[in-house]
This record gives C-alpha cells, structure tokens and sequence, in this order.
C-alpha cells in the first residue's frame, strides 16, 4: 500500500475518531458523575490508597529528583533502593506492577503530589480511551466498516473489566491496548509486511507488566495458531517450523528491548512464597457459578474475576456468527475455547501464572466478542429466514438457560437479558418492520449503548454499593499522612532509626509518603528473605506481601533497630516491654497516636563477636530461635567462635474449656456457632511475654447441614430439614472455607490470628502462628479465643510459653556496645563508621540483598546474609569506615540485553529496507 493510499484512508478515518471520542467522552463523563454526584474520587480505600495512588505520587518525585540532579547538579543519579519502602527495597521491583514501566505515568513528572488524584483519574479513562483506539486500528487493518468498528469499540472498551477492575487497578487496563497491536503485528507478519509493530507492542507489553504480559504472550500464540490455520493450506511440519522460527526470532528481539526492566523483575518473583505456594485448584467451580454464567456474560460480575458485563447487544452477534454456516470458523473456535477457559478453574490456574485460580484474562475475551460483533454486522442486513430461525431458539435457549437458577435471577441479569432480547428482535426485525439499514444502525446502537449505560448505573448503584469502596474526593493523599508517622515525625529524631506500632496503621505504606521508616509494607512483590525470617518466628503474617509489624515481640524489635514504638492514647497495654517515655504525639480526625521511645533500642548496625551455624539454628523451635538471635549471629559458616547458647522460656500447661458452639475433639475444634469461644487457663510467669503457638494450623468450613448433628436432625420435620438442604445446595465450599479469624483476648489486650487457606488467592504456605499476648509484669493466667467463623479448625500442636524478658537489656547491650556510628542513607548508599576491639560480625539492619556491595575501609568487603533476613560483614579488631552501595541485581544484564535487542531490531529494519530497495531495482 502507497503511502499517498494510507494517508487517504487515515484522512477518511478522522470522523471515525472525532465521533469515538466524542461517544467515549459521553459515556465517560456519565460514569465519573457516579462517583462525582456522591462525593467520591475513584481511588479504591482497599489497594488505590496504599498502593495506586501512592506510588504513582512517589514516581513524580521520584522522577522529578532524577531531572534536579541532571539539570540542576549536572550529574546523572538514578536511586535504585529507599529505605523508606517496608524495611527497604529496591525501588524498580517494587513499583514495577504499579507505575514503572508503563509509559503513560511518565506524565506524573509534570504533577505535584497533591495534584496526584487528578492525575490518577485521568489516567484511568486514557488508558481505557487508548485500548478503544488499540481494537480500531486492528479492526480497520481488517477492513472494516467505521459503523461496525466503532461499536465494536464500544463493546469492547465498556465491558465489566473496565467499569469494575479498571477502577479499582488502574492497569488493568493497559494489557486491553497492547493486545490489538500485539494480533495486528502476528497478521502483518503472515502477510511478509515489517514486523515493526508487533516488535514493539509485545516489547512495550513485557516493559509495561510482567503479569499481564505473561497472559498476553500466552493469547499471542493462541491466536498465531489459529490465524495459521485458517489462512495457509500448506501445513507441513517444515512450513510450521519456518514460521515458528520467524514468530520466535521478532518474540525475542522484542523480549530483550524489555529485559532492562523485566529481567531485574521477573527473577525476584519466582522466588516467592506466594509464587511457591500450592494453591487449590478444584476439578469444576462451585454449582452457583454455572448457574449464573451465562447470565454474567452480559451482566452480573462472576467469581474469581470473571468480570464480563458486555452490553447485551454483543450477545445478538454471537447468536448471528453461529447462525453462519462454513463461514467465520476461527472466530467460532475462539469462542468456544475461551468459553472452555472460563468454565474451567485449571485453565484460570494457568493463565494466572500457575498460581491461584483466577479469570484476570477475561479481558482478551472481551476483545474476541466485540470483533465478533464487528465481523457480523454486514450480516445483519442480509439474513435469511432459516437464519432468523436459528438466532430464535438461540435466544430462547439463552434466556431460558441463563434466568432459570433462582441465583441467575438478578436485577442486572434480567435488565440484560431484556435488553438483549429487544436487540435481537430488533435485527430479526430487519427487512420486515425495519427497512432501512439506516434505521437498524440507529436502533442497534441505542440498545448497545443503553446497555453499557445501565451497567455502570447498576454497577455503581446504591443496591451494590460498589461505591462505598472509594474514598471520598481529595480524601486519599490525606490518609496516607497517618497520625501514626505524625507522632514519629513529632520527636524530632534526626538520626536512622525505624518505628514499629500496634493498631494504629490505617494504611501500609505510608513511610513513602511521609519519609519515614517503618515496619510495614504492602505490595505485590515482596522481598523472600523477609518471609523467610517471619516464617521462621511464626509471626502472624499470613500474606508474604503485606505486613503490619513485629507483633510487638520485643526480641524482634530490637533487632529491627526499632525505636520507637506507636500506640493509640490509652491503648499502652500493647507496647513491648522497654519502651518506656514517650517522645511524640499526633492528633488525626480526633485520635491520639503516641510514640514511645526504647531505652535501650539497637542501631542500624551492631555486632556479635561469635555465631551460630545455619544447620544448627534451623533445628531449634521458634522460641529458641527467637532466643539465639540476641546471643549469636547466624551464618552458613563463620571464622567466629561458636556461641555458647541458654534458653530461659518456659512452656506452660494450661486447661481448655469450651464454650456453646465450640467443641473440641482429636486436634480440632469444631466451631458451629459465630464467635463461639474457648478459653485456656494457665499460670504464666512474672516479667514475661506470652506467647500462644499454633502448629499446622488449617481451616475448613462447615455447611449449613454439617452444622446441625445427627440427634438434631432426627428431630427437625421434613420441611425444616428441606430449607437447610436448600442452603445446603447453594453453600460454596471453595469460597467458606478460605479464610477464618480468631480473637485472642487477654487482659487489657485483644489480637487476631489470621488463618488463610490454600483456596485464597493471597495464600502463601503458612500454618504456623505464634501470637503474642503481650507483655505484662503480673504472669498472665488466661486467653480466651472467639472463632469468628464457623468451621473446623485443626491443628498438630497448641501450646501456651512464656518468654521471660528478663536477660534481654544484658543481651542487647552488648550487641549494641560497638555499633555503627554516623550512619547515612542517601539514595542508594549507606555509610557510617565503626571501631571493634575484637574480630566480630557486624550485622546491618536491612533486608539482604545480592544487589548490595561492601566496602571496609575502602575494600570491596563479602556480603554475609545473617539471622535470615538481615546482611553481614566480617570486621577485624580496629577502626573501619563502612560503605554500602546498592545496584537492583540483573539491571546491568538486562541493560545489556537491550542493547543487543535494540541492535537486533536495527538489523531487522536494515534487512527489510533493503528488501525494498532490491524490489524498486
């Protein structure tokens, strides 16, 4: 094609855009008044506070910090690391999910942070407003019409991902842009035209989201295949193979443009618990989500995130497509695969990266129904009678299938299936009652938008009260300025030092904002040696990627260098033994917060002058462990004398009683009523904390007909029994029995043990606890458990121990007698100084990482990762200037990857302009 031709037909295309665009804004505006008109933003409370908005407003600055060192200092300075995130963590891996990668929140160098919110919500509706001009320009390379692709569009752009996910995760969408050029660039290639776009579409794709990129690389080969089959009739296994090796060569040279951000990435993610862990994965999904399928196509949002909510109208399109015989084969193969895949838990097991059963792909699936619609328009107005039949019972079928389960029956299911119907009678209506294609267009169009419009009103209606989950308009940077870090700010410490709290974090993450450091952190990707370490101290952290603190173990604060320690006014009971004066306070929305300061908190660095071997500590029990790592440093192996160990906890016996609807029997027990309880007796030790462990802890729920006993069910009459087995068949196993609470009550003080299973999808392997009952100088001589959910609970050991806190001022001043003095972070480089009157190992408090180098004195020192989690230098007896620097490991390589991708991709462009070049000759 000329390039005198494509400009004519982008000239002829300009209306098509105008008129989309002015649509998109109607629709658009109508859906932002839903949240306007009840005083929302559209930052979801949940993850949008602590996570979305946060780290785009962090990325501003972030960015704009590297152009003032550029331009302003004439020096090139990238941070790799801030302490300011969890305990530390390198910048890129972390926000990479969020914001770095993605091209357009690049625009946040331009917006102060208190402008944030509005640039977060222009973003949301680029990004959707994109993915629309994405689906045209694959379907115009397709030839078809401006009506056709522009209500393809449509479909495509305002189906339930984006009204529902895209709001609560921004970019969900971005995988909906570069799916359109990803498929366009595989039929270019088919065709022998330059391979430019789909080069750079699956590269922008892997930089953007390693996530989404997974799921698009996996839909990119489906497609490839299917496309290859529907187009060449040689199938040989040497033509195959020829263009496997094409489609292989353009895939790499496009993965290693990418492999500067996905490398460092990809590598970290692999080693997680979460990633790790063994998710279940049933054979079928629970009876009620066959039930509402196929109403949920067009309506309700499924389970597992089977987000469809099409407007009505495209399901008029499938009827038509099947209604075709020998005609649009790959488009009806897709259809049923990707049916296949939503009715199957184990293709949402794969698709999801082999890890917890979810539908996140669904919206490759919104792009197959909105160009079905696309490719059957034309055929609206040539239908035969036979085929008007077909598209009949089909009909009925549908709504008779879809609105016969009483759980189908929703309001939003049956407005659907209403408008649905009226679309459909309407194109059957064709050359009868509607005689013009003019007038069908019309009536078509009102009906598809009419059923995006009422999706959004339902989805955002009262009745839902999906918005209820948004937080108020200029409300979410307020919350991440927590009356927590306020109290912290409020002493006015200069020095490095991390704080650690107990019920007073209304949101993770907040250190980031405000330039603290604290003992929390919530993001997807998470540091492994961290959740080693909480693993290995049994805290009560069931998510990997979210953490709140140390549970107020006063051995693990101190090790964490936390000095201070906040509570609310009058909650005192909950701070670990030694954190005595209180240093600072805050007021937030009528709270008080205050912050108390350690007497005798460890610094960043302190040292051990012995160790104890890895293989030895790894047989110790939690308490012991605890216990080890105030007497020796824990290393693989070490020049250092072995540490001479003494335990001083003790386990208690203790006494359970069960209260009504709480029964105990072999290891288990046995929960039938909410918030039953339980209560353990014992006599715990003066000046000491305690502690209850659970061992092998599981959860599995209890159906309505299981919670009734035998004696009792004998005695019920046939209806009352009939009611519970109708319960019964409308009981979702898989979705009870993911997570359960339990209360853990003492005097003065009230904590939660947080069970999640293998069938919930932030399932990360645990079924170890120790709980924390706090310390108090007075034993303590009862907890009392309330079940907040009915079910069984199991467990291999119960124990109540009590941990004396007795030799732990003794302990830590010794550790922290040499310590490491005038210690600074800046960007990625920590320094300070250090005099040692024996050879010792000194540990620094900070997540190790390989991405870290050492230097003593000036020599490129060893790194030893130490106590699971923390990092380790050798240090001979003498003064020593210590300098950490940091480099997110594999960045080089993956620079270097680029490189040679980007030279790659100039020897494709160099080939194929001499390709043109031989053919003018």
């Amino acid at each position: 094609m000329s390039k005198n031709k494509e400009k004519c037909i982008k000239w002829k295309n300009a209306d098509f855009y105008l008129f989309y665009t002015l649509a998109f804004a109607g629709i658009a505006l109508f859906l932002y008044m839903r949240f306007y008109l009840n005083g929302k933003s559209l930052v979801w409370s949940h993850d949008g506070v602590p996570q979305h908005l946060n780290s785009l407003a962090y990325y501003g600055r972030y960015l704009r910090k590297i152009l003032h060192t550029l331009f302003i200092e004439h020096k090139l300075s990238i941070p790799m690391w801030d302490l300011n995130i969890g305990y530390g963590s390198d910048i890129l891996t972390t926000l990479h999910y969020y914001v770095i990668g993605d091209p357009l929140t690049l625009l946040s160098v331009f917006f102060k942070s208190s402008q944030t919110e509005f640039l977060y919500e222009f973003l949301i509706f680029l990004r959707i407003y994109l993915a629309g001009i994405a689906f045209s320009r694959y379907a115009f390379y397709h030839k078809n019409s401006k009506q056709a692709v522009f209500m393809g569009s449509m479909i495509y752009v305002f189906a339930g991902w984006t009204i529902y996910a895209a709001m609560k995760h921004p970019y969900f969408s971005n995988p909906m842009i570069y799916l359109p050029f990803i498929l366009m660039g595989i039929d270019k290639i088919y065709k022998k035209e330059k391979p430019y776009i789909f080069i750079w579409s699956v590269a922008l794709a892997g930089l953007s989201n390693f996530y989404f990129f997974y799921m698009l690389g996996i839909f990119m080969v489906l497609y490839a295949a299917v496309r290859y089959f529907e187009q060449f009739e040689d199938r040989s296994l040497k033509n195959i193979g020829r263009w496997l090796g094409t489609f292989f060569v353009y895939s790499i040279i496009a993965v290693l443009i990418a492999a500067v951000i996905l490398l460092p990435v990809i590598l970290p993610v692999l080693g997680t618990d979460r990633f790790k862990a063994q998710n279940y994965v049933p054979l079928l999904y629970d009876k009620v989500y066959y039930e509402k399928y196929l109403g949920c196509l067009i309506g309700e949002n499924m389970i597992q995130w089977g987000v469809a909510g099409f407007t009505a109208v495209s399901m008029t399109g499938v009827f038509v497509l099947f209604s075709k015989r020998k005609k649009y084969t790959a488009l009806k193969v897709g259809f049923v695969l990707l049916n296949a895949f939503l009715l199957l838990p184990y293709a949402g097991h794969v698709l999801n990266g082999f890890s917890y059963v979810s539908n996140r792909w669904i919206w490759a699936y919104g792009m197959l129904i909105a160009y079905i619609f696309v490719k059957i328009y034309p055929e609206l107005f040539t239908l035969t009678l036979k085929e008007k039949r077909k598209i009949f019972v089909m009909l009925l079928i549908y709504c008779g299938i879809a609105l016969l389960p009483d759980a189908a029956r929703t309001q939003r299911n049956m407005m659907a299936v209403i408008f649905l119907v009226a679309a459909t009678f309407t194109v059957l209506s064709f050359g009868s009652f509607f005689v013009k294609k003019r007038n069908l267009t019309i009536m078509v169009s009102v009906f598809l938008i009419a059923g995006i419009l009422f999706n959004i009103y339902y989805q955002y209606s009262y009745e839902k009260d999906y918005l209820s989950e948004f937080t108020g308009q200029g409300e979410a940077l307020d919350k991440l300025e927590t009356g927590t870090d306020l109290a912290v700010l409020d002493t006015e410490d200069s020095s490095l030092y991390r704080y650690d709290q107990m019920g007073t974090h209304t949101y993770e993450n907040s250190s980031m904002q405000m330039g603290t450091n604290s003992a929390s952190y919530y993001f997807s990707v998470a540091i492994g040696n961290i959740s080693n370490f909480f693993d290995e101290m049994y805290l009560n952290t069931p998510r990997e990627d979210k953490y709140d603190n140390l549970d107020s173990r006063t051995i693990l604060d101190r090790l964490a260098a936390v000095k201070y320690f906040v509570v609310r006014a009058g909650e005192e009971e909950y701070l670990p033994y030694g954190y005595n004066k209180m240093a600072g306070e805050a007021e937030k929305k009528g709270k008080t917060y205050r912050a108390y300061e350690c007497d005798n908190a460890l610094p960043f660095g302190y040292t051990y002058d012995s160790y104890i071997p890895r293989e030895k500590y790894e047989k110790m029990s939690v308490i012991e462990k605890q216990q080890a790592l105030l007497q020796g440093v824990v290393l693989d192996e070490s020049s250092l004398p072995e540490t001479d160990l003494t335990f001083n906890d003790s386990e208690v016996p203790f006494k359970i009683t069960t209260g009504k609807g709480c029964q105990e029997k072999d290891g288990k027990l046995i929960v039938t009523k909410e918030n039953a309880q339980a209560r353990l007796v014992f006599d715990g030790l003066d000046e000491s904390e305690t502690y209850l462990i659970t061992e092998g802890v599981n959860y599995e729920a209890l159906s309505p007909r299981a919670m009734i006993s035998d004696k009792k069910w004998e005695n019920m009459s046939i209806y009352e029994q009939n009611q519970v087995l109708h319960e019964n068949s409308s009981w979702r196993y898989w979705k009870k029995s993911q997570k359960a609470y339990i209360d853990v009550t003492g005097k003065f003080l009230n904590k939660t043990i947080r069970i999640y299973t293998d069938k919930y999808n932030a399932y990360s392997g645990k079924h170890n606890f120790l709980c924390n009952a706090g310390y108090s100088r007075m034993g303590k001589n009862s907890l009392t458990l309330t079940f907040q959910n009915t079910g069984v609970y199991s467990y291999d050991d119960l124990k109540v121990v009590c941990q004396p806190v007795t030799k732990v001022d003794e302990q830590v001043k010794k550790l922290g007698e040499e310590s490491l003095q005038d210690v600074k972070v800046e960007d990625h480089e920590l320094t300070g100084k250090i005099s040692v009157s024996k050879p010792k190992a000194l540990v620094i408090a900070l997540p190790y990482s390989t991405g870290f180098t050492a230097y003593v004195d000036g020599k490129k020192t060893d790194i030893k990762q130490a106590n699971t989690m923390y990092m380790a230098l050798n240090l001979a007896e003498g003064e020593h200037e210590i300098r950490l620097t940091y480099h997110t490991p594999y960045l080089y390589t993956g620079l270097c990857l680029t490189c040679a991708g980007l030279l790659c991709y100039i020897g494709v462009v160099l080939i194929y302009k001499k390709k043109r070049g031989n053919k003018k000759g």
